[in-house]
């Protein structure tokens, strides 16, 4: 493979050195020890490789490739030394192109040539079409394509530049001629304005002179009015204190029944109470007794009851006693018959042994149980009778607690009803206390700003010029509205603070129509130097808008704007100076706003406190300075408001309480608080002597429970003993009848038993019942004894009741008798009271008519004294306008001197106007303090001017009807809104003087950006055109080869990969990036084995991508053939089965045009050639030998 790629001029970077002198064969290096070298004793210096082609044609051609020791190559054909180009030409021609090396393939490049990058890939096509020899060309075309368009851009934009200026410079010319007729339009309208205004002021001067005169009589008619009001005023003040002081003589002698009256009324209460408590006393009284009697009726017949009961008894014993048998017996026995009697009673024993013996054991344990019932018995009846006491205390305490708890309740309402009565007392004292102390306060700040009111009548003379001027200046303009503090007021009195903050240095602005008003103004404020003042056109007020999300944004902030009042057309100038400002009820609210919800907005506190949109807080107070301003018409209320609270004060001072009601009231209500305390002790001790014999009943009823359960099992089994008892005796009974039975015949007796209980005598029975009769009765009359003596009580205390009952009953009837005396007194007292207070309301309402005719009075001689005094200002404010108006005079001729405008004259010229310098200075300083809408010189003093000596009559002939006869701010503001359009017009425009100038040099630089720009369109267009065409090659070369190409691979790689289980083979395409010019961008070759889905060349198996690159090889070979194919090894990486395919394909498209020389080590493969090739070295001539064997000869 180094010999073939050497010869056929392949690079020696692909070769096994890539310094072509080591390709020289040296036979020492084989063997170090050898003395020579080579045969003829000379290491060889050179070394060739020549390969013998045949054509088609027969001819054969020898291409030889030789190099020397120094790596220099020598190329020969047919033994011709030629360059490089001629031999890679000759090997072209014959279609073996050693760039693309489409005739070999190195060992170990089959994989690499199928998995070989789309911009590799591209490149081979390149190579392979012949497109990549128009590279170099198409790189550089196009790169001189761009910059011939880029220059022609240039030149484009050149072009149209200097035609957007010479656009320029033709406006400008135009403009500047129409500046010059706009200044001349101008300076016309300014002196046809300047002699409409001077027309007007001596029009003004000639009226003002006349209503001076006027106002002067006026005034003196005025002050003789003035002094006969003032006569009025002190006739009526005289005959007012006169009934002023019946008045109070009146008042004085009410005072004085009132206090007889109160000394009186405390007794009447008293008494009056005295009588509910006696009346609630008996009554009470009355439901105990009430009780007692039903008590002792009931005890009564607990007495009866007891005594009926013990008489039952005493019947019970007789008969018990008459019932027992007496002690008779006539039985006598022998000895014999006892001899009989005791053996008799042997047999008995004997026969009944055992009944006898139990009959004993039983009566002992009978007797035992007897004892046992006898003890809890008693133990029964001591325990009842401890409960009965314990139940006759608990009723006795339940009565008496019941008794104190009604006293209680008795004294608790008395209470009630004289607490209440003195809260009456305390509230009446309470109520005109406080009255009098609000009427108090109310009265302090009342004359409080009453007197503030005075303070602010008596300004000083300065505050009172400028409030004259003010008023002066309303008269002299019409479009003077006044101080923004006397236009507004806030909506409620609690924002005065905050308002007056929020509007500031504007509080005392003057709010006018328009600014031409507001500059005559601030010409007669200087003129009669009166001071500064800040003016508000509303025509020209620029004001903030006002940000609505912030008037319902948050509870307790408004914006103020909407707090305050005003007409609607001073609200732009209220707009102008509050702006969005908020105004808050506290400190919080405004931080909320300002800091938390981080508002860009002014907030002002009710306390005055301000926090600046920048964050910063200032300002804060108590709130007692004074904001007023809108108070001067106020004064009137404040003076009503004191009178009435004087008189109000007058009546509280009747209604006062002089007696001690209150203090009678208070000890009445300690003393019966003391007895509820001593009820209320006696009801906690009785609740705990309840407590405790609820207690004691409660241990006596369980110890009774205790021992009443033992006690029934006792009786129980004390009746079971006696049951048995008598069984076992009636057993015994049997037996001694059976014994006895003859025995009792002979002595004449039922049965033995009936003679031993006439022999023996009464039974223990008896004796028993007989003590239980002596028992009972002592408890009953024990209990009987008891029982009267509490009858005998309950008689006592119903006795002690009926004392106390009838000594009540008298005391009652003394106060009443009392109660009925005091009544007269107050009834004669309350008679002369009333007859006082007619009087009273008589020189009261007297006293009111008078002082309404002062007041009346009063005012007149304010209205009069005002007139008087208006009409003093009234002339005084003419004279002024009289100098305004001839300083306004002045003015005018000033701008005209200034300005060279020439006035129309009758007499004299504008050189007769004098002006002095000082009047210039003073222009000058006052022209820049203030602005004006148009450039009018400000009226001058007439200190600075000498208008006196002007000997000058102006020609108003130029003047229209219409300007004569209408002298308004309209027509005044039409003027100047038309000298200030040019003007605005003028000051607009800027025109450029050199602009004909520039014009001109612009067009000559026009023509030569013309040239520039065709000479570049034409040299793009020839840039553009050369491009296309070495485009077109390039494209058509590549595309004729990528399309044959893609139209082989399909086949040729179905081909290799077709068998009996797959006999469509699999499938392979190439597919470009870019199909414009694929030779830019990169060529995708895809190949899918069979029966296996699309995959990426770089995941196929290493025998799948040997297959797909000779797929692809084989398919470029069809595009150019070469006429012989070198394959290396290439089926190193494939299975038998493979190599079986490629032999078999390699054998079927082997032609005599075209050789496959295939390099291989497997059978395989290489039994299937034609002929085999063996490379040897030959030690001896020093070179590379060969041997063939024709494998045609053979069948098989």
């Amino acid at each position: 493979m180094d010999a073939i790629s050497f010869v056929l001029g392949v690079s020696s970077t692909h070769l096994r050195s890539q310094n072509l002198k080591d390709m020289i064969y040296r036979s020492e290096a084989l063997n170090e020890t050898a003395t020579t070298h080579t045969p003829t004793g000379r290491t060889p210096k050179k070394a060739h490789v020549t390969a013998v082609y045949e054509n088609n044609q027969g001819t054969e051609i020898r291409f030889m490739r030789s190099i020397d020791s120094k790596g220099k190559s020598e190329y020969r054909i047919n033994n011709r030394a030629v360059p490089y180009s001629q031999y890679d030409s000759a090997l072209a021609k014959e279609n073996i192109l050693v760039k693309a090396k489409n005739f070999l393939v190195f060992q170990g490049d089959v994989e690499s040539v199928a998995s070989q990058s789309p911009a590799e890939l591209t490149k081979l096509i390149e190579q392979i079409s012949g497109s990549w020899d128009y590279k170099d060309e198409y790189d550089e075309l196009k790169q001189k394509m761009e910059e011939a368009l880029d220059n022609n851009s240039h030149a484009f934009n050149k072009k149209r530049g200097l035609l957007s200026e010479m656009k320029q410079y033709q406006e400008q010319k135009i403009h500047a001629q129409k500046f010059d007729a706009l200044v001349k339009d101008r300076s016309d309208l300014t002196a046809q304005y300047l002699l409409w205004k001077l027309f007007h002021i001596e029009e003004k001067t000639n009226t003002l002179e006349r209503e001076k005169n006027q106002k002067f009589y006026a005034q003196s008619n005025a002050k003789t009015d003035e002094d006969s009001l003032e006569h009025q005023f002190r006739l009526s003040r005289e005959e007012r204190a006169r009934v002023h002081r019946e008045k109070v003589r009146s008042e004085l002698n009410i005072r004085k029944i009132m206090r007889e009256l109160e000394d009186q009324s405390p007794n009447s209460i008293a008494y009056k109470e005295k009588l509910i408590h006696l009346a609630k006393k008996m009554k009470q009284i009355e439901q105990n007794m009430e009780h007692i009697k039903r008590d002792g009726q009931q005890q009564e017949q607990v007495v009866y009851s007891l005594e009926r009961d013990i008489q039952t008894l005493d019947k019970t014993v007789a008969e018990y006693n008459e019932s027992v048998p007496k002690n008779t017996s006539t039985v006598q026995l022998t000895t014999q018959q006892l001899s009989e009697y005791e053996q008799l009673k042997q047999q008995v024993s004997q026969r009944a042994v055992n009944e006898q013996h139990r009959i004993q054991q039983l009566q002992r344990q009978r007797k035992t149980e007897k004892q046992r019932i006898d003890d809890q018995q008693s133990q029964l009846d001591r325990l009842r009778e401890e409960e009965t006491l314990a139940v006759d205390d608990l009723r006795k305490a339940t009565e008496d607690r019941e008794t104190i708890v009604f006293e209680a309740n008795t004294t608790a309402d008395q209470l009630n009803i004289r607490k209440a009565e003195l809260k009456k007392l305390e509230y009446e004292r309470t109520s005109i206390y406080q009255r009098e102390v609000y009427l108090n306060e109310e009265l302090q700040i009342t004359l409080n700003k009453l007197m503030e009111a005075s303070i602010v009548q008596r300004k000083s003379d300065k505050d009172t010029k400028f409030n004259e001027s003010l008023s002066m200046m309303k008269q002299i303009y019409k479009n003077v509205y006044g101080k923004l503090s006397d236009l507004c007021k806030p909506t409620q009195r609690k924002y005065d603070n905050a308002v007056a903050t929020v509007l500031g240095r504007n509080m005392d602005a003057i709010v006018v129509e328009d600014e031409a008003t507001a500059i005559g103004c601030i010409k007669y404020m200087k003129e009669h130097h009166i001071g500064i003042a800040t003016f508000l056109p509303l025509d020209s007020l620029v004001t903030p808008s006002v940000n609505d999300k912030y008037r319902n944004f948050v509870k307790g902030a408004r914006l103020a704007v909407d707090v305050i009042k005003c007409d609607k057309k001073y609200e732009k100038a209220i707009q102008y100076a509050c702006g969005s400002t908020l105004i808050c009820d506290n400190m919080n609210i405004a931080k909320h706003v300002c800091f938390d919800l981080n508002e860009p907005v002014r907030a002002v506190t009710l306390d005055t406190t301000v926090i600046h949109k920048n964050g910063l807080i200032t300002g804060g107070q108590s709130g007692s300075q004074a904001t007023k301003t809108w108070e001067d018409d106020e004064v009137e209320d404040l003076t009503r408001n004191r009178d009435k609270y004087l008189a109000e004060l007058n009546e509280l001072s009747k209604k006062k309480r002089m007696g001690s009601a209150e203090e009678m009231a208070k000890s009445d209500c300690a003393s019966m608080q003391a007895q509820l305390d001593f009820y209320a002790d006696e009801l906690k001790t009785l609740d705990s002597k309840i407590e405790g014999l609820m207690g004691t009943l409660g241990n006596i009823r369980s110890k009774i429970n205790e021992v009443l359960e033992p006690y029934e099992s006792s009786k129980k089994a004390l009746d079971e003993l006696d049951a048995t008892i008598k069984t076992l005796e009636s057993k015994l009974a049997q037996v001694e009848d059976k014994v006895f039975l003859d025995f009792c015949s002979q002595i004449q007796v039922s049965n033995i038993r009936e003679y031993e209980s006439l022999q023996f005598g009464i039974s223990d029975e008896v004796s028993q019942r007989r003590t239980q009769f002596i028992q009972q009765k002592s408890r009953l009359e024990t209990q009987l004894s008891f029982e009267k003596d509490q009858l005998q009580e309950l008689v006592g205390r119903l006795k002690r009741l009926e004392t106390i009952h009838q000594n009540d009953q008298t005391t009652t009837s003394q106060l009443e008798n009392e109660l009925s005396n005091m009544s007269g007194k107050k009834e004669e007292l309350t008679a002369k009271l009333n007859t006082f207070e007619v009087d009273l309301k008589k020189y009261g309402e007297l006293e009111v008519t008078k002082q309404l005719e002062i007041n009346n009075i009063q005012k007149a001689l304010e209205v009069k004294g005002k007139d008087v005094e208006a009409l003093m200002k009234e002339v005084t404010l003419i004279e002024a306008e009289i100098e305004k108006a001839q300083a306004e005079r002045v003015a005018v001729f000033r701008k005209c001197q200034l300005e060279g405008i020439n006035l129309p004259m009758k007499k004299g010229s504008m050189d007769d106007v004098l002006v002095e310098e000082l009047a210039s200075q003073a222009t000058s300083s006052f022209s820049n303090s203030c602005s004006s809408s148009m450039d009018v010189d400000e009226p001058l003093s007439q200190l600075s001017i000498k208008s006196t000596d002007w000997v000058v009559e102006i020609n108003y002939d130029a003047l229209g009807e219409n300007q004569r006869s209408d002298s308004g701010p309209a027509f005044d503001r039409q003027f100047q809104d038309k000298i200030k359009e040019l003007t605005d017009e003028i000051n607009q425009m800027a025109p450029n003087l050199k602009a004909i100038d520039r014009l001109e040099a612009v067009e000559e630089r026009m023509k030569g950006s013309e040239q520039e720009y065709l000479i570049t369109r034409n040299a793009s267009k020839l840039a553009k055109e050369q491009f296309q065409n070495i485009k077109q090659k390039r494209y058509s070369a590549f595309t004729d080869a990528f399309s044959h190409i893609s139209e082989q691979i399909d086949r040729v790689y179905k081909d290799l990969t077709k068998s009996p289980t797959f006999p469509l083979g699999g499938t392979a395409y190439l597919s470009v990036e870019n199909t414009e010019e694929p030779y830019l961008e990169g060529i995708r070759y895809h190949a899918m084995p069979p029966m296996k889905r699309f995959r990426d060349m770089e995941q196929l198996s290493g025998g799948e991508k040997s297959v797909a690159a000779l797929a692809l090889l084989f398919a470029i070979h069809y595009y150019k053939p070469s006429p012989f194919f070198v394959l290396d090894e290439v089926d190193a990486a494939l299975d038998n089965t493979n190599v079986s395919t490629v032999a078999s394909y390699i054998r079927e498209h082997a032609t005599d045009n075209f050789q496959f020389i295939v390099i291989s080590l497997k059978h395989t493969l290489y039994e299937k050639a034609q002929s085999l090739v063996g490379i040897y070295r030959d030690q001896e001539a020093n070179s590379s030998q060969t041997m063939t064997l024709m494998l045609d000869q053979y069948a098989n």
